[in-house]
């Protein structure tokens, strides 16, 4: 019986189409990016917010609420008698008051939102006394009629099977449970089906399949068992899903997921996310291999349970001894052997957690000199660590384990600094960052290396927004800074004007171009100058190429504070709190953003475009607080993260993640990179220091591909010769190599995606990839190519098969040891895909002369449905097309197409 959060979910992507299947869940985590390879979900509705049910809402997934209609567990309720086994009432179907909860809470469900109700308990009026059973079916059946005209019969039922005879057309499907295997809840414990009782629930189910009821078996089983039980459920003609007695695991139907999350706990009363060394320096590289830091605020909520089928892992970087609460390092404890664990930094008094993962801590402290320092060859990193004045932990290895870092100390004794077992690995403060002068860090191990080897991450798919069509995606955004001041150029233009002038019109590319409204507008800084300034921007707003942001009203310098995270008074602040604006002394976000936003659509925007971003001002920290303002006003968000490093500090540790989320599905999107401000001391020179921008290109290219071409900048640059040139230099740079231009907003709407991508298996092997933003997704090589005649989704591979170019967010693939695709497919383009099918159509936007490269197309050509077709260059086995810049509409014809 289902007493518990149920989520169900209704296979339909093309790849799963054969499946069906409706899955359970009860896990109070939602898994969000899992749901997505279904259209259906039904959930406890107390258990879902407002923004998860919208979510799931505007990705066309069906949402269900759970529904129990013959029992409850109120307190207060009072019915017929006890079900014993799960010691709720069983209520009087003929009961005012009951069938007026039902309706009370029906009408609830709707008016939050939910498409359907998933209705349980449906059977309990059969635990009654015989003779009392008549007439609880009557108004059992007239009660579940009521509710599915309330929801136009978009019902789904739990068993039932007497009552399916009269309810033709009023319900969609049913489910029931323990056709192979069935979860006694007394004990805990999983039992076989009998085969008599298989045979008359099949017959049972079969029966609902003749009336016109989808029909879906649920089965319970420990984790390892689960795929090959929903095979053989699926081959007996059922759609299946298979999980724990409990629901609170996620479970598998004809589709595995394959397990992507890392859980991160961190302490938010001991440091707020976004300034943990986790978030900022490790975070990236889990993401860069592919997997999600699902971040767990310890001192708020729970953490979950260890669910094999969602979590490749756990990762702890505690920075203080204080890190570890006692509720944490149970739970590290009652996971280890479940999840694979990495701890590092400080560590927990838990002889046992910490045995487990190699390490043996001694109570005595070494004594120096320390001396031979001895790492794992594979653990090695950017530098090695100074033993003056080291205080290290004393540990020796526990029996089983592998070192990965040992020192001697000064009596020739080895201590251990680092350690990993088949459960994970531990590394020691403070092997981990060696902190430089001015401001510089190095990794003191391999981090990738160390999430590969130490926590076992396994090679993956990993879905990627560095890249689009093959080549490095390039976006540029304008903080509206300094469009009022005036240049240092003949007659003294405005920032804004040369800006337009020297760069946005010069270079035409897709440009993300901001102002703020205590700059431009009448009531702000330059009341007199406000109607030059307004000109200025609406003339640009109006170019086709640029898409139009808001910078605030006042740029408030510090978010942090505004969100929380930190106490400033004005005397703590050079500048005060935000620009000086007549009669504004105290910040009002919904000024800031709302008003901000407003302004520039009302006075500002062409009619045929509005505001589509906000771009964070001074330390673009924001809170929930304003990520909600700008969610609110329909905008998405970027600016902010840490990612600058030159040759001078050229470390991994620089560069920041994708983005961050604030809780309730608000997530901040980093810049990719930062702007000219911290390459030229905070522009006080030298101004053309935005140069070594390339360098920072050049680092988070090879040898991880980590960031796109982010090229974000201020108009002050216009201000200064040097300063435009160097912005100059450095888009003839990117231009100069291969590129994919783009939108920012269109980077940020696949980074915020990327938290919300999923990937799963089917029965054949075969990899499915969920998404609705992404655009690539990259294979390490130890995973072989992707057979691309076979796939569904992909237009093609670059040539040496590492990134795949998916069309609309989703795909499905074959992996294998070699690769020879019959088929033209594309290498790599400059393009924007759209629609890519051979035969078929085929869409694209490009924002310059458009470039492709394919392969296995000699002799093809893309025919325009306006007409025009377009031949290809041959260079060996690959074919180049240029094609005009724009929209391009038609499809690509070889051979007999032609």
């Amino acid at each position: 019986m289902m007493r518990w959060l149920l989520a169900l979910f209704i296979s339909f992507h093309t790849w799963a189409s054969t499946s069906d299947s409706v899955a359970f869940f009860y896990g109070q985590h939602q898994p969000l990016a899992e749901m997505t390879f279904y259209p259906g979900v039904v959930v406890q509705p107390d258990h879902i917010s407002a923004e998860e049910l919208k979510w799931l809402n505007e990705r066309g997934i069906k949402t269900y609420a759970y529904l129990s209609v013959g029992e409850s567990d109120a307190k207060d309720a009072k019915g017929l008698k006890v079900n014993a086994s799960w010691q709720s009432q069983i209520m009087d179907q003929t009961s005012t008051r009951w069938k007026n909860h039902l309706n009370t809470r029906a009408k609830e469900l709707k008016a939050r939102g939910f498409y359907g109700l998933f209705l349980d308990t449906l059977d309990s009026y059969q635990l009654l006394p015989q003779d009392q059973q008549p007439v609880q079916r009557q108004a059992l059946l007239a009660a579940v009629q009521s509710l599915s005209e309330q929801f136009q019969h978009h019902l789904i039922l739990n068993r039932g099977f007497e009552l399916l005879p009269w309810l033709k057309g009023q319900a969609e499907r049913v489910v029931a449970e323990g056709l192979l295997s069935h979860f006694n809840p007394e004990d805990n414990s999983y039992k076989g089906t009998s085969q008599a009782d298989q045979q008359w629930l099949s017959a049972q189910l079969n029966t609902a399949k003749a009336l016109g009821f989808a029909v879906q078996v649920i089965d319970y089983a420990p984790f390892a068992k689960r795929a090959a039980m929903a095979q053989q459920i699926a081959k007996a003609g059922f759609a299946p899903w298979v999980t724990d007695g409990h629901l609170l695991t996620w479970g598998s139907s004809e589709l595995t997921p394959v397990p992507r999350r890392v859980i991160v706990p961190f302490d938010s009363t001991l440091k707020p996310l976004i300034n943990t060394q986790v978030h900022q320096r490790l975070s990236t590289l889990i993401e860069y291999l592919g997997y999600l830091p699902d971040y767990i605020d310890i001192s708020k909520e729970p953490l979950p349970p260890a669910d094999k089928a969602l979590f490749a892992g756990v990762v702890v970087w505690a920075e203080s001894a204080a890190f570890y609460r006692p509720e944490l390092v149970s739970w590290l404890e009652k996971v280890q052997g479940k999840l694979p664990e990495l701890l590092l930094g400080e560590i927990p008094q838990s002889p046992a957690l910490l045995a487990g993962l190699g390490l043996n801590l001694q109570s005595l402290s070494p004594k120096g000199p320390f001396s031979q320092t001895e790492m794992a060859s594979w653990l090695k990193g950017e530098t090695a660590l100074s033993l003056k004045n080291l205080e290290p932990y004393s540990a020796t290895l526990a029996e089983g384990a592998e070192a990965l870092i040992s020192i001697k100390a000064g009596n020739g004794e080895p201590v251990l600094q680092g350690a990993r077992t088949d459960k994970g690995a531990v590394v020691l403060s403070p092997w981990l960052i060696d902190a430089l002068p001015l401001e510089e860090n190095r990794w003191l191990i391999n981090p990738v290396a160390l999430l590969q080897k130490g926590l076992g991450l396994p090679p993956i798919p990993a879905p990627d927004v560095t890249t689009e069509s093959g080549r490095r995606l390039f976006t540029l955004h304008i903080d509206g800074d300094a469009f009022p001041s005036r240049a240092r150029f003949p007659g003294q233009p405005f920032a804004g004007e040369v800006m337009e002038k020297q760069i946005i019109e010069h270079y035409q590319l897709p440009i993300t171009v901001s102002v703020i409204q205590g700059e431009v507008g009448p009531t702000g800084m330059y009341p007199k100058q406000s109607p030059q300034l307004e000109a200025i921007a609406r003339d640009i707003f109006t170019k086709p190429y640029v898409e139009i942001a808001s910078h605030t009203y006042s740029h408030p310098f510090f978010w942090s504070q505004i969100a929380g995270r930190e106490k400033l008074t004005e005397e703590d602040t050079e500048y005060g709190f935000h620009l000086t604006i007549p009669g504004y002394n105290k910040i009002d976000l919904t000024k800031e953003i709302d008003g901000s936003i407003d302004y520039i659509n009302e006075r500002l925007a062409p009619k045929d475009k509005k505001v589509v971003m906000m771009l964070w001002s001074g330390d673009a920290a924001p809170g929930p607080v304003a990520l909600a303002h700008a969610r609110k006003m329909g905008v998405l968000n970027v600016n902010g993260g840490n990612t600058v490093m030159t040759r001078d500090n050229p470390s991994l540790s620089e560069i920041w993640p994708i983005g961050r989320p604030e809780g309730d599905l608000l997530y901040q999107v980093y810049a990719p990179i930062m702007n000219e401000n911290v390459y030229t001391d905070l522009w006080h020179g030298p101004y053309f220091g935005f140069r070594r921008v390339r360098e920072t290109f050049d680092i988070t290219g090879h040898p991880y591909r980590l960031k796109p071409f982010g090229l974000y900048f201020h108009f002050y640059s216009a201000t200064n010769p040097a300063g435009l040139q160097a912005l100059r230099d450095d888009i003839g740079y990117v231009l100069s190599r291969p590129n994919t231009p783009a939108h920012l907003s269109h980077y940020a709407r696949m980074a915020k995606d990327f938290y919300f991508s999923a990937l799963a298996r089917d029965a054949k092997g075969d990899w499915l990839l969920s998404s609705k933003y992404l655009r690539t997704l990259r294979l390490p090589k130890a995973l072989g190519y992707a057979q691309l005649d076979a796939s569904q989704g992909l237009a093609g591979a670059t040539e040496d098969g590492r990134y795949l170019h998916v069309v609309n967010g989703d795909a499905r693939f074959a992996l294998a040891a070699s690769a020879s695709p019959r088929k033209p497919y594309l290498v790599s383009a400059n393009v924007l895909l759209k629609s890519w099918q051979l035969p078929g159509k085929v869409a694209f936007k490009a924002w310059q002369k458009a470039d492709l490269i394919l392969a296995n197309a000699e002799g093809c050509r893309f025919v325009s449905d306006q007409g025009p077709s377009y031949g290809g260059q041959q260079k060996d086995r690959l074919t180049e097309f240029s094609l005009p810049e724009g929209d391009f509409a038609g499809h690509l014809a070889c051979g007999t197409q032609q």
